[in-house]
């Protein structure tokens, strides 16, 4: 039979086009976002870049995308947006969403909590 060869010929290259490997996992899930609202001349704005800074260096897998909304108007429909989903209204600044969850102004609970909510995030896909 003419037709086993041919079958055989075809697998083989089947294989060689599409190995094992190729078959499509999902990719882990190892990285969250941190919106942030912001103005440069606010001074809770200004104290807080350190701890965003640091909070960044410690964890790559954090992406920090920092807004300002006092000399532009760029940024303003994305804000009143998500402060919308979060049951929020936009006004002060900082005003950081992360996880589901949203923060206005800076001390060091607001800093404990943020930690704790991106490593939470990190560790169990929030």
């Amino acid at each position: 039979m003419k037709i086993l060869p041919r079958l055989l010929a075809l697998l083989a290259i089947a294989t060689i086009s599409f190995p094992a490997t190729a078959v499509d996992e999902p990719e882990p899930f190892n990285s969250v976002t941190m919106h942030v609202f912001m103005s440069e001349t606010c001074p809770h704005c200004r104290a807080q870049k350190p701890f965003l800074a640091g909070l960044d260096a410690r964890h790559p897998e954090l992406e920090i995308r920092q807004m300002e909304i006092m000399t532009t108007r760029e940024h303003h429909e994305l804000l009143r947006n998500m402060a919308s989903l979060h049951g929020v209204q936009p006004g002060s600044v900082p005003m950081i969403f992360v996880g589901g969850r949203v923060w206005t102004g800076d001390s060091r609970q607001i800093r404990r909590e943020i930690v704790e909510q991106v490593e939470a995030c990190l560790e169990n896909r929030c």
